[in-house]
């Protein structure tokens, strides 16, 4: 495995797989009509992910979901984001890709994820299926991870981050073995979250406890500690 550091993705050699995640494309729509003015993310995604390939020589494309923004409706563009791209692609589906089926022309995995090998790959809102229990690494998107800095004048700055880590005794107990687990921030910059209050199963139920944080630039920041509890999933 090899983290592909200011990159915001990760690529299997043995596999020839590129990870990625959460391109909520058409986020910005939703900004515009809240008054925000960004500029349009979804071309300068897409050649970042062509970069990527060629510089990996990757032949095969993995999205841990939310490939698109809207929950109920599906952006014009999402179709020509994913035209001619030369490699196979595979995709989770997330929780705001509803219909995203009748857009593209790739597999569309259900969202407790699929495995390849020793690898499983999910979204992050969903239990993990049977399958991918098996696997020895867990890729999951979902999280959007942001770790956010203060300066001696206490201004703000967050930084997107990946968070390592595996499952803790509760977590072994429940699925009988141990689990890697590699949350990836999402492709898209102008989506993230703190990493304060964590989702998902794994989490909101404890089998996740402790997650190792990684700056975009490899720069390690320690242990995160998980010490919330929720009844059920956000």
């Amino acid at each position: 495995m090899k983290i592909l550091w200011n990159e915001r993705a990760v690529y299997l050699e043995d596999i020839s797989a590129v990870i990625i995640t959460d391109l909520h494309i058409g986020y910005e729509d939703e900004l515009r009509e809240r008054g925000i003015l960004v500029p349009s993310q979804w071309k300068s995604m897409r050649d970042r992910i062509e970069d990527i390939m060629v510089k990996t020589e990757a032949n095969r494309l993995i999205i841990l979901g939310d490939i698109k923004h809207s929950i109920l409706s599906t952006p014009r563009y999402v179709r020509e984001f994913f035209e001619d791209m030369p490699y196979e692609i595979m995709a989770v589906k997330g929780n705001h890709d509803g219909g995203i089926e009748e857009m593209v022309d790739f597999k569309v995995y259900p969202p407790q994820g699929f495995r390849i090998g020793k690898y499983g790959f999910i979204h992050g809102h969903s239990w993990l299926s049977e399958d991918v229990v098996n696997a020895d690494f867990l890729f999951m998107g979902h999280m959007h991870p942001e770790i956010e800095l203060f300066d001696s004048l206490r201004k703000s700055n967050k930084m997107a981050c990946f968070l390592y880590g595996g499952l803790n005794e509760k977590g072994i107990e429940k699925y009988g073995r141990d689990l890697s687990i590699l949350i990836l921030p999402a492709f898209n910059p102008l989506v993230g979250a703190a990493i304060g209050k964590p989702l998902g199963p794994l989490f909101t139920n404890d089998l996740v406890t402790s997650m190792e944080v990684y700056l975009l630039n490899g720069t390690y920041l320690g242990k995160y500690k998980i010490y919330q509890s929720q009844d059920q999933d956000l």
